[in-house]
């Protein structure tokens, strides 16, 4: 009865009925009818008892009371709980999900909370960074905001997690070139695997170059400059946008300078093909000193990162 009556939303009459505070399912139920009321405070109060003598309803009174912190702006709090329990050795596929996603939730909103009274380095610390890396299924947005973050940290502090993190061919291609550039520029002297498209890459941010530092960016630049800049200024200007999202997706990958030439071709050929621009290969192949057939591989290969 009491469960109809909370699916009915009528959850004030719901609430008359729950009064044993010695059975842990009424004081679960209790939280959610606290919280379908917006009952927040008192939701907290009776939720801190809660979750100290959960057993079954453990993982289902955690999620209300870490929901009644995040309508409180008790953020910080809100974080150290999830953060808690996903660091646990054992917790259920559901509610690992649940709790990856509310993470999430809870440090957007933080986030958001915070911006316009916090400045920008105050907002996640390196603990809740190193969260969103262990986080197979995070927020895209929130990632980079982490990344972003992570510049003005010690970044030292979660080695093993990046590294763990660069190794995992699961995980984005670029965020992991934003992540291997914040250690060159904290002159990180360790040795990382990095996955990249199937390959396995040796690094060390000690005595690699930025991303656009390497020669192989001026070299392939020179290229469409001599081949685009003149004839068309605007289309110039994408390749070059493409170019520096093709070297941060292949990054750390060398390319050699004798391919420079055949790459300025196909960056020239498939961007010029989004913007239903018609280009003869046979033209690019004495615009850039290349074979056609070597022009054609090389597509293949961008569209893999596409993909």
């Amino acid at each position: 009865m009491v469960e109809d009556l909370i699916q009915q939303g009528e959850y004030h009459e719901a609430l008359t009925l729950l009064n044993d505070m010695n059975d842990e399912n009424t004081r679960y139920l209790r939280l959610v009818c606290l919280v379908g009321l917006g009952e927040y405070q008192q939701a907290k109060q009776e939720g801190a008892l809660a979750k100290v003598n959960a057993k079954e309803t453990y993982y289902d009174v955690v999620s209300m009371y870490v929901t009644t912190l995040k309508e409180l702006g008790d953020f910080d709090e809100a974080i150290d709980i999830l953060i808690e329990e996903l660091s646990m050795p054992y917790i259920p596929y559901q509610y690992e999900m649940l709790f990856n996603t509310a993470y999430d939730q809870v440090l957007l909103e933080k986030q958001e909370s915070n911006w316009e009274v916090e400045s920008k380095n105050q907002i996640f610390s390196i603990e809740e960074i190193e969260q969103i890396l262990k986080n197979k299924d995070c927020n895209e947005d929130l990632l980079y905001m982490a990344l972003d973050q992570l510049q003005q940290l010690n970044v030292r502090l979660i080695i093993p997690t990046i590294k763990e993190y660069l190794r995992n061919p699961e995980r984005h291609y670029f965020a992991k070139s934003l992540l291997m550039e914040i250690m060159i520029e904290q002159q990180v002297d360790e040795d990382f695997e990095v996955e990249k498209f199937g390959m396995l890459y040796d690094f060390n941010p000690s005595y690699m170059p930025l991303v656009l530092e390497q020669n192989q960016y001026s070299g392939i630049l020179k290229y469409l400059e001599n081949g685009l800049e003149d004839e068309n200024p605007t289309l110039f200007k994408q390749c070059i946008e493409y170019l520096e999202y093709y070297l941060y997706s292949i990054y750390p990958k060398d390319i050699y300078e004798e391919d420079y030439g055949v790459l300025a071709a196909t960056i020239h050929y498939y961007v010029a093909t989004l913007q239903s621009i018609d280009i003869d290969l046979e033209d690019l192949e004495t615009l850039y000193y290349c074979d056609r057939s070597e022009i054609e591989q090389e597509i293949l290969a961008l569209k893999q990162i596409e993909c």
